[in-house]
């Protein structure tokens, strides 16, 4: 899989939310990621293991 920063993504740990890759540690092979939508007071970035995911399932609704 191959994923940019601005990618909408899900964790294997929580199907249910969405995150936004914030940038690519290829050294250490984590990528940094905060909850979206983003909040308007405060979104923290924290780092997870590549291996832990998953591109997001984003439902339209028109």
């Amino acid at each position: 899989m191959t994923i940019k920063s601005g990618d909408l993504i899900s964790l294997n740990q929580k199907p249910g939310s969405t995150y936004q890759v914030v940038n690519l540690d290829d050294c250490s092979d984590c990528v940094w990621v905060r909850r979206w939508p983003l909040d308007a007071h405060r979104s923290p970035t924290f780092a997870v293991q590549s291996a832990e995911i998953r591109p997001a399932l984003l439902e339209v609704t028109r």
